[in-house]
């Protein structure tokens, strides 16, 4: 897969919007790993904002960086993340990298100017370990000083969020996958007190950035991979465009 028209990548003028890579980059280099991370941080004095990245809960309490809920697309295995230890999920490689802890990619992570980070959480979400689990890791650490915005689908852990002492002054962004999600999603996303949407792109117009913005809720469009598109988000003043393919949409490849 390569991004879509890409020999016009040349001609975009950013204006006001960011440019953030997904997964690291996961169009050019494996997702979610170390590797990924310092792949896109050689495209910082190129243009790039900053990252998307994902992270999970272990069986014994700590964040791993990692999409699925299971091992079988990245390493073969049918083993869920959730009911594995760390140590556990350590002995597992993807294409020959290790899984990684969200706390040991803070001075990885220290060049850009925006990090999303979406918490993962599924039908057997363990919150009260979840919510201890991000406290530990991103309060009274390296972690807490970098630009964070956490994001996530699930409105139940924003409402914990929200609800915690220390952890309810990180920003937070309220992830929109559906249309029906979308009607609503200004006022869910105040009610919950998140401070921007993220929006699957395909659902956005240039009417629906503007009524966020007058709300004063920026948008962070996902995971664009067509040059017109991302042309198109850019005339409509989107705030966020994240890409699997950062390289190629900044000229660099």
């Amino acid at each position: 897969m390569s991004l879509k028209h890409s020999l016009l990548y040349l001609m975009i003028n950013f204006k006001n919007t960011l440019l953030l890579g997904h997964r690291g980059a996961r169009g050019e280099a494996l997702e979610n790993t170390l590797l990924g991370f310092q792949h896109i941080g050689r495209l910082k004095n190129h243009g790039l904002a900053g990252v998307e990245l994902d992270v999970q809960l272990s069986a014994d309490g700590h964040l791993v960086v990692f999409h699925d809920e299971d091992l079988a697309r990245m390493c073969g295995q049918q083993s869920r993340i959730a009911q594995l230890t760390l140590a556990e999920i350590r002995r597992h490689l993807q294409l020959g990298h290790p899984i990684i802890t969200l706390a040991s990619i803070a001075q990885t992570l220290h060049e850009f100017s925006v990090i999303e980070l979406e918490i993962k959480t599924h039908e057997r979400t363990d919150y009260t370990a979840l919510i201890q689990a991000l406290a530990r890791d991103l309060i009274d650490t390296p972690l807490i000083h970098l630009p964070l915005v956490l994001t996530s689908f699930d409105t139940e852990l924003h409402l914990r969020l929200q609800r915690h002492q220390q952890l309810k002054r990180l920003p937070r962004g309220l992830l929109i996958r559906t249309a029906e999600a979308l009607a609503t999603a200004t006022n869910t996303a105040l009610q919950l007190g998140c401070v921007q949407l993220g929006v699957h792109y395909p659902l956005l117009s240039r009417d629906i950035i503007a009524h966020s913005h007058r709300y004063n809720l920026p948008v962070s469009a996902w995971t664009v991979n067509d040059i017109d598109a991302i042309q198109q988000l850019i005339d409509w003043q989107v705030d966020v465009i994240i890409t699997d393919f950062p390289s190629q949409v900044l000229g660099r490849q």
